[in-house]
């Protein structure tokens, strides 16, 4: 028998190892390896991160399946099985036997469907909205009960008719409201009419309404002939492997472009500024009218923002290139900014304001040329913050 050693008690049998030279063609060669290693793992991370496809935020879900019932809300105490299918108020539709997909196809499908009253008038009800200000159902999140009722019945189901006759194509759909004598008539005040009906429910006269925020942004970038036409692609965001966001420091983004503004960034936890001030929707929730404010930041906005000023620059650029002489500047000028033709007034006003503002920097110093430009910038930031440029009358 050989009595137990302990292991560190145990000598080594082993030769210790010697440490050769190594020579200097060695040397390079691990030198070489490593940098070829070191470029391998750097282009391994960056494969990682680059996806061979567009990446997108989504729900995983599991495989469909009938929900129960949670009894007074607990889901540790599930009653009956509720099986799929459509609210029996709003037709109560079949699906079909050995339905086991999620249901959003069916869904989809009978959203789409044109039996199905409801969708049609919704949509109809919303673009009549966007062009008047107000739905033939002023409620549009609301067609039941306790909404308001519609002002003029008839025409929202002839329109909802339309709709799907025409394929539910929402172009067509815009051009046979603005083709109507509705959409045509005049805003100008009649105020028989007025002690009839103060708050214009039968459409005698076209309501005067504020461009919403992105039409006042877009408005001023195609006046000023700087409005990319081209779509917007994917945001320029960090590389993910920079990524360190928690829920007390979130992401927060806000890429300048001139792309219109329904390619801008929107989120969650800090919204746009400028869309903000002049009353763009609230992403957090669902917004079915917008509240028009007017505000002294939205004329501070106006008045000093270089955005602004960016555009009346450019927009007196375009101005003093396309017009030969001072009366037609001040034509075309209106003609961008107004939609209509100067009269007798407005081009006298022009000329008292360029002349007086020419006056004032020719006092300082400024040469012909800078006179000319920023008086016309200056009278082109006038027309671009005035009611005639930011309301549709």
């Amino acid at each position: 028998d050989v009595p137990f050693t302990p292991l560190s008690a145990t000598p080594s049998t082993r030769p210790s190892p010697t440490t050769a030279p190594i020579d200097k063609a060695t040397t390079d060669r691990i030198t070489k390896l490593d940098a070829i290693s070191a470029e391998l793992s750097k282009q391994r991370k960056d494969l990682y991160f680059r996806m061979p496809y567009d990446g997108a935020y989504g729900v995983m879900e599991g495989k469909p399946a009938d929900a129960k019932i949670q009894l007074r809300g607990d889901p540790k105490t599930p009653g009956d099985v509720a099986p799929r299918g459509f609210l029996r108020v709003l037709g109560g539709q079949k699906l079909p036997a050995g339905f086991k997909s999620s249901g959003r196809l069916e869904l989809a499908q009978w959203l789409a469907d044109p039996k199905n009253p409801l969708t049609a008038r919704v949509m109809v009800n919303r673009i009549w909205q966007h062009h008047f200000g107000r739905g033939i159902v002023a409620t549009p999140n609301d067609f039941g009960t306790r909404g308001t009722p519609p002002s003029h019945p008839e025409l929202l189901d002839w329109l909802a008719l339309r709709f799907v006759e025409k394929g539910w194509s929402i172009k067509a759909m815009h051009r046979e409201i603005m083709l109507s004598s509705a959409y045509q008539m005049s805003g100008a005040d009649q105020p028989a009419a007025r002690q009839v009906d103060p708050e214009d429910h039968l459409l005698w006269q076209f309501p005067r309404r504020r461009l919403e925020a992105e039409a006042i942004r877009d408005s001023m970038l195609f006046v000023a002939n700087a409005l990319d036409f081209s779509p917007g692609g994917a945001h320029p965001f960090p590389p993910i492997e920079a990524w360190s966001y928690t829920v007390h420091a979130p992401f927060y983004g806000l890429y300048d472009t001139h792309r219109r503004s329904i390619y801008l960034m929107v989120q969650r936890q800090k919204r746009h500024p400028f869309l903000s001030l002049f009353d763009a929707a609230d992403p957090n929730v669902s917004t079915d009218e917008r509240q028009v404010t007017v505000t002294p930041a939205q004329a501070l906005y106006l008045m000093n923002d270089p955005f602004v000023h960016e555009q009346s620059g450019a927009l007196a650029r375009r101005v003093l290139g396309e017009a030969k002489d001072e009366s037609a500047r001040v034509q075309l000028a209106y003609e961008l900014t107004q939609a209509r033709v100067p009269d007798a007034d407005d081009i006298a006003e022009a000329d008292a304001f360029l002349s007086k503002y020419r006056e004032s920097l020719a006092a300082m110093g400024k040469s012909p040329d800078e006179q000319n430009l920023q008086a016309w910038a200056a009278y082109g930031r006038m027309l671009l913050t005035g009611n005639g440029f930011l309301y549709v009358d």
